[in-house]
């Protein structure tokens, strides 16, 4: 070979090596966007939900004082099953769309 190929085999080597490393980067930096969106996503929801649970509890209290034990307890299972399921849509892993 003589020298102009290789350098022109080289720079393209340079070029190739890093388009893949800047592939590379891009995927992880939109992985960490991607997670932080879902984090505010599940907290705003969270909040919410429990805003929800404490109101019901508590109109349920007023109107039911016998059950505010079981409303409590009932109402605590279903808020950590909201956020479980908020967390596993919103932070599981990236589903293919293909």
């Amino acid at each position: 070979m003589d020298k102009d190929t290789d350098a022109y085999v080289a720079h393209h080597s340079r070029r190739m090596l890093s388009f893949a490393l800047y592939r590379k980067l891009k995927s992880v930096v939109d992985l960490w966007d991607r997670e932080e969106r879902g984090k505010a996503k599940v907290v705003a929801a969270a909040a919410y939900g429990l805003v929800v649970w404490i109101a019901f509890a508590v109109l349920g209290a007023l109107l039911l004082p016998r059950y505010t034990l079981f409303f409590a307890l009932v109402g605590s299972l279903v808020w950590l099953v909201f956020v479980l399921t908020l967390v596993r849509k919103h932070l599981g892993a990236p589903r293919n769309r293909s």
